[in-house]
C-alpha cells in the first residue's frame, strides 16, 4: 500500500507540472490563442477569418448574410517559397436592427476581443454614409504582410472584407475539385 502511495505522490506532481506548461503555452497576454505569421496554415488563416466573419454578423444581425467571395490565390512567402492568402467577402442587404453606428460600436468589440487594433471611421463622402471599421485604419492600405479586415455599416447594408496574409500553403491543394470514387 505504501508503494502505491509513493508511486501516485510521484505522479502527482509531474501531472501537475505538465498541465502547468500546457496552460502556459497555449495563453497569450492578450488571451487571443491564434497562431500569427509564418506557422500559420491556409486553415488558421480560414478560421480566423471566419470566426471574425461570424462574430461581426452575430453583433450586427445574426440572420440575412451572404457569402460573396471566399478564394485562395497565390503570394509569396518568402524569396522562394510560394504561398496562399484568403479573400473572403460577405454582404447582408436586409434592414438593419438599429442606426449603424451603434452597430458598429458592438462589433468594435468583437473585433477588439479578437485582437484587432481596430479604428472606426465614418465615411461622409460615400452615399449613404457608412460607418468603417478597420484594421489597419480605413483607406490606408494593408498591414506589413497584406492583410486588412473591413467592416462597412450603412443604413441599408453591412459589408464584411478580409484578406489574409500569405501563408505556407499549395494553391492546388486548396481549389482543386476533390475526384469522386
Amino acid at each position: 500500500m505504501e508503494r502505491h502511495t509513493v508511486s501516485t505522490m510521484r505522479r502527482v506532481p509531474v501531472a501537475v507540472g505538465v498541465l502547468l506548461a500546457l496552460l502556459l503555452t497555449a495563453c497569450s497576454p492578450d488571451g487571443n490563442h491564434s497562431p500569427k505569421g509564418p506557422e500559420m496554415t491556409p486553415e488558421d488563416v480560414m478560421a480566423q477569418i471566419v470566426d471574425l466573419y461570424e462574430a461581426s454578423a452575430a453583433a450586427i444581425a445574426p440572420d440575412g448574410w451572404q457569402v460573396d467571395d471566399a478564394s485562395w490565390s497565390v503570394c509569396s512567402v518568402g524569396s522562394s517559397d510560394s504561398g496562399v492568402k484568403l479573400s473572403f467577402a460577405a454582404s447582408r442587404t436586409a434592414p438593419l436592427p438599429g442606426a449603424p453606428a451603434d452597430l458598429a460600436a458592438r462589433a468594435q468589440k468583437v473585433w477588439q476581443e479578437r485582437g484587432h487594433d481596430v479604428t472606426v471611421e465614418q465615411d461622409t463622402n460615400l452615399t449613404p454614409p457608412r460607418w468603417a471599421l478597420s484594421d489597419p485604419p480605413y483607406l490606408t492600405g494593408t498591414h506589413s504582410d497584406g492583410s486588412y479586415y473591413l467592416l462597412d455599416v450603412n443604413d441599408r447594408a453591412v459589408y464584411f472584407q478580409a484578406t489574409s496574409a500569405c501563408v505556407p500553403g499549395d494553391i492546388f491543394e486548396l481549389t482543386s475539385p476533390t475526384p469522386t470514387p
